[in-house]
C-alpha cells in the first residue's frame, strides 16, 4: 500500500481483492520454479529492511498425517538460496506453520507429527526455528488461544528446539501466552494488538469493521471488555479490581478515574466507541513489555516459577470475576484455565 498512489486504503484493498482469483493458485506452490522465486522475494524482501535474521517461509501443514515432504521442500530451497548471499550471512529461521487441528487432539508427547518436525527440521543447516499456529478451530468472538493441547503442543516444540537442537526459537501469535513459551526455551515472543495481528487465524482474514478498546489486565491474563464489564469490575467487592488492575503511562487516566468511581466512558480515550483503540494498544504494547522484563531478568527454574504463579493467580481471579459479571460476560475468562493447564503440563512431561 502506497499512500501517493493510492491515496485511500481502500482503494488499494478493492485493487489487490480483484487480482486475487489471477495470482492465488489455492494451494502452496509445488514447482521448484516458483518455490525458489517465492524464497527470493521473500528473503531479499526482509534484507532489503534491514530485518537482523531470515525467517524462511513456509506451506502451512494442515494434515495431521502429512510427510512434511513440501515443507521441507521449501525449507532446504530456502537453505540452499541463502548459501548464494553475497557477504556476511544472516541467521536463518525455518518456519514451523501448524493448523490447529494437527496438534488439538494428540498428546503433544506422542504426536507423530510433531516427532516428524523436530526430527527433520532440526537436522537443517538452520539457526533458529519460527513457531506459528492457524488458529482454525477457535471461535470469532476470542482473542486468546484457548486448546490445552494446542499450547502444550506449542511449549513441546519450544522445549525441545530450544533446549535439546539448541536453537533459537521465536513465537509469533499467542499474545502473552508467548511468555510462557519464552519460560520453556523461546528466545523471543512477538505479538500485536489488532485481532489479525494478535492471532493468526484465516477467517479473521475475512472479517470487516473497526475494533473496539479493551482493557488488557497482565494479572488477571485476560482483556476486560470496556462497555459495562470494566465498570462492573470496579464495583466489585473484596478488591477484585485492585487485583486485575495493571497500570502503565497509558491506563493512567482510566485507573484514576476508576479510583473516583466514574465510569469509563468519561475518559476519552477509553470511551467503548469504534475505532478509540489507540490507548488501549499503548497499554497493552506498555504492559507486554514491562511483562518481558520482568521475565527476561529471571533465569532457569525461576522464570518457570514465575510463569507458573502468574497463571495460578490468574485462574484464581477467574471465578470472582465471572461472579461480578454476571451472565453472559463480555469479558473471556476460559482461556486462562487452559494457559496454566497447557503450562503445569509441560512442566510435568519434560520434569522442569
Amino acid at each position: 500500500y502506497s499512500s501517493g498512489k493510492h491515496k485511500k486504503q481502500g482503494t488499494w484493498s478493492a485493487i489487490a481483492n480483484n487480482a486475487i482469483p489471477s495470482l492465488w493458485m489455492g494451494s502452496a506452490p509445488r514447482d521448484t520454479g516458483t518455490i525458489e522465486s517465492s524464497i527470493g522475494d521473500c528473503v531479499d524482501f526482509q534484507l532489503r529492511i534491514g530485518c537482523q535474521a531470515v525467517i524462511l517461509p513456509s506451506p502451512l501443514t494442515i494434515d495431521s498425517a502429512t510427510t512434511y515432504a513440501d515443507e521441507l521442500a521449501w525449507l532446504d530451497a530456502g537453505i540452499s538460496y541463502c548459501r548464494t548471499l553475497e557477504g556476511a550471512k544472516p541467521p536463518v529461521y525455518a518456519t514451523v506453520a501448524l493448523q490447529d487441528i494437527t496438534i488439538r487432539y494428540a498428546d503433544p508427547t506422542r504426536n507423530p507429527l510433531l516427532d516428524l518436525i523436530l526430527d527433520a527440521v532440526s537436522a537443517r543447516e538452520i539457526q533458529g526455528v519460527y513457531v506459528v499456529v492457524e488458529q482454525a478451530s477457535e471461535a470469532s468472538d476470542t482473542r486468546q488461544c484457548g486448546s490445552t493441547r494446542v499450547l502444550g503442543a506449542v511449549l513441546h516444540v519450544v522445549h525441545l528446539f530450544a533446549n535439546e537442537a539448541r536453537l533459537k526459537v521465536g513465537v509469533n501469535f499467542l499474545g502473552p501466552f508467548g511468555l510462557a513459551c519464552e519460560a520453556a526455551g523461546a528466545a523471543w515472543w512477538a505479538s500485536n494488538w489488532y485481532k489479525s495481528l494478535y492471532r493468526l487465524r484465516l477467517a479473521d482474514k475475512l472479517g470487516g469493521g473497526r475494533s473496539y478498546p479493551l482493557y488488557w489486565s497482565y494479572p488477571a491474563a485476560l482483556d476486560v471488555h470496556l462497555e459495562t464489564d470494566f465498570d462492573s469490575l470496579v464495583a466489585a467487592p473484596q478488591g477484585l479490581f485492585g487485583r486485575l488492575q495493571d497500570q502503565t503511562s497509558a491506563s493512567d487516566a482510566l485507573l484514576r478515574a476508576a479510583a473516583q468511581n466514574h465510569r469509563a466512558s468519561v475518559v476519552p480515550g477509553w470511551r467503548y466507541q469504534q475505532g478509540n483503540v489507540a490507548q488501549a494498544i499503548e497499554h497493552y504494547l506498555l504492559a507486554a513489555v514491562r511483562s518481558d522484563r520482568e521475565l527476561s531478568a529471571l533465569t532457569g527454574n525461576a522464570r518457570l516459577d514465575h510463569v507458573e504463579n502468574w497463571l495460578k493467580a490468574a485462574v484464581a481471579m477467574t471465578r470472582p470475576i465471572r461472579s461480578a459479571l454476571g451472565q453472559p460476560p463480555r469479558t473471556k475468562t476460559d482461556h486462562v484455565l487452559a494457559w496454566q493447564d497447557a503450562f503445569l503440563a509441560y512442566r510435568k512431561a519434560h520434569n522442569v
